[in-house]
């Protein structure tokens, strides 16, 4: 049912977004000293949305206030005829426009994305296969450089708003201070205020650059993460960089034979325009665009499109740098520039490129650690900037900014540790054990003897914790179905980012029960199909638990399930951990699954996979402390 007010003026169109005035007053603090007179005569309207064309009857609302006569009525209180309505009121012209604006870039936005990745997978694709030209890099560096002026472009427009609006509430705030102290000079001796006399500001500011708040405007663990993978990619960065300068400078005369400049220069410009999106999400990963709408919406999708491509080439190049690992070939972000024709990269074998002995120890040590973080944060940042054009344009959802607000800081933390700390204690003694069970895998793997004995570990440390896991969100689901409902809007980011990665959990589970079978690996066959179960299980509890608050005093007290919920996020970031330092242990040459499928598909299937699955439980410890944190509260 919908209920529309209409005065006698009803074809005015006082609501128009663009007329929305930013800053004070805020006429809410005042209190009138008389009763508002609401002798203008309205028509009330209510919308059914099953029957608009039923025969329009009268109802009767009772309203405070005055009557139609302006007579205050018994305790303030008067009738309106309210009739229902059968006709709807039609578009305005601008209104259309806009819509046919609004949907037409928001297609053609999604349609540029779409290129942009299709074309950067066959150009990475065939670059890697050719070995002819660097075209990928020429490519990438198209990415890097439309992506970094777009986003400066954006925050020097959104510093100008800010100086626009702090000059807006400085007049603003003189005005109407001088404003009210005439009128309350003026209403000395009646009591009241003269509300008329308070004339509309001569600055009047529309909403270009607004935030969204509440619960879902922004997750502080979200971005917390979001830094913890930008420094592992930034660290993998400089490892690339630290390797090509420090060949050119040793070997200059095998440098230019075997890599080129462009491929230094994506090194360099990578890493800053990463550093320059974990700032723009950190302080604006919450903002509205109303200003320069179709720009902001080709240049957000370019920056999605820039990352999905970007994650696409760090799987490709780090699979091909696993395979030349083993022929003691250097790193793919040199040797796929050599100048050999059309030979595959991964079929050649030269001495001449290897570079530094030191520097290719060390990039093959620290490797295998640091591009899953490329990964993750490539997928973050791409989620995360497709939220905020998912926003451009949504007034409904804008709250009035303040030239204060940049000097509030926009990742703030309050925890109530209240009914979690059975669920803490718990889960650390969880995390000790497997800090414990990661030392002696790394002890093991450094002995050949030792080897099968490392990977047994891990096997049983996994197993282990997916038991726990599996055993604890069963009871935990059952209880956050307990709290309320939560009728607010909520971001579907969340929901987004691990539907992402379930895909690899089924891939792992598929390709795992044949070898596993064959070769009587039966704890990692086991490992698989109670991960499945257990994904299967614990993503639609952190779907449904987002959506979940404690209006009553009751639940807010009880807090049920909470425990339950505390070990959850502790067991899910120990199982990220150790997925992330026993990575060797899945691209182990040992492993039944490479010998089964091959070395080269089974290491294109784990760089593909294993920083999924890594990253679901990362975002699952995410949503799970937000769940802890927000749904045993009020709903909002």
């Amino acid at each position: 049912m919908l209920l529309c007010m209409k005065q006698n003026k009803f074809d005015e169109e006082i609501n128009e977004p663009e007329n929305f005035y930013l800053g004070p007053p805020d006429y809410s603090k005042f209190t009138p000293a008389t009763v508002p007179n609401f002798a203008t005569q309205r028509k009330v309207c209510l919308y059914d949305d099953n029957n608009l064309l039923q025969q329009s009857r009268i109802y009767s609302i009772q309203t405070h206030g005055t009557d139609e006569n302006g007579q205050k009525t018994d305790d303030g209180i008067f009738s309106t005829n309210v009739m229902r309505c059968s006709t709807l009121l039609s578009s305005s012209p601008q209104e259309k426009k806009e819509m046919f604006r609004q949907s037409l870039t928001n297609i053609l936005s999604c349609i540029y994305c779409m290129f942009v990745v299709t074309l950067g997978v066959i150009i990475y694709i065939g670059e890697i296969n050719s070995g002819l030209a660097p075209f990928a890099e020429i490519f990438s560096i198209y990415l890097v450089v439309v992506g970094i002026f777009y986003l400066a472009f954006l925050y020097v427009d959104m510093r100008k708003f800010s100086k626009l609006l702090k000059v807006s509430e400085e007049m603003v705030a003189a005005k109407y201070a001088k404003s009210e102290s005439s009128s309350r000079r003026s209403s000395v001796g009646r009591g009241s205020v003269n509300w008329n006399s308070l004339s509309e500001p001569d600055l009047v500011l529309p909403h270009h650059y607004c935030f969204s708040k509440g619960r879902h405007s922004g997750s502080f663990y979200l971005k917390v993460g979001a830094a913890g993978f930008c420094l592992g990619h930034l660290l993998h960065s400089g490892l690339l960089i630290s390797y090509q300068v420090a060949f050119l400078i040793l070997e200059p005369h095998n440098f230019y034979q075997c890599a080129n400049g462009i491929t230094l220069a994506l090194d360099i410009m990578y890493p800053a325009y990463s550093f320059m999106q974990l700032f723009f999400i950190f302080k604006y990963s919450n903002v509205i665009i109303n200003k320069h709408k179709i720009l902001a919406r080709f240049g957000l999708m370019h920056c999605v499109g820039s990352h999905l491509c970007f994650w696409i080439w760090t799987i490709l190049r780090e699979t091909v740098d696993s395979m030349n690992h083993h022929h003691h070939e250097p790193p793919a972000s040199l040797h796929h520039h050599m100048k050999t024709g059309n030979t595959s990269i991964i079929d050649e074998e030269t001495d001449e490129c290897l570079g530094p002995h030191t520097l290719t120890s060390v990039f093959g040590m620290f490797t295998p650690y640091l591009y899953p973080f490329t990964i993750e944060y490539s997928i973050l940042v791409a989620g995360m900037m497709f939220v905020v054009w998912q926003k451009i344009g949504s007034y409904s959802q804008c709250t009035p900014v303040s030239s204060n607000d940049s000097l509030i800081s926009n990742v703030v933390l309050h925890a109530d540790c209240h009914s979690s700390n059975k669920g803490l204690f718990a889960g650390l003694i969880v995390l000790v054990g497997s800090f414990l069970s990661i030392v002696l895998f790394f002890v093991a793997m450094t002995d050949s003897i030792y080897i099968e004995a490392g990977l047994l570990v891990n096997s049983v440390t996994e197993l282990t914790l997916t038991i726990l896991m599996t055993v604890t969100v069963i009871p935990a689901y059952k209880q956050i179905t307990k709290l309320d409902v939560n009728s607010n809007e909520i971001s579907l980011l969340d929901d987004i980012l691990l539907f992402t990665c379930i895909p690899s959990f089924f891939v792992q589970f598929i390709l795992s029960i044949i070898p596993a079978w064959r070769s009587r690996k039966y704890i990692c066959l086991t490992t698989v199909i109670l991960q499945v179960i257990q994904v299967l299980i614990q993503t639609p509890f952190i779907i449904d638990g987002l959506r979940r608050c404690s209006n009553a005093k009751a639940l807010r007290t009880e807090k049920p399930g909470r425990e339950l919920l505390m070990f959850l996020i502790v067991c899910n970031v120990t199982m990220w951990i150790t997925e992330t330092f026993e990575i060797k242990s899945h691209s182990n040459t040992n492993d039944p699954r490479s010998a089964y499928y091959g070395e080269l598909i089974w290491s294109s299937i784990t760089h593909l996979t294993f920083p999924l699955t890594m990253f679901y439980r990362f975002h699952s410890s995410v949503c799970m402390a937000d769940i802890w944190k927000y749904a045993y509260m009020k709903g909002h």
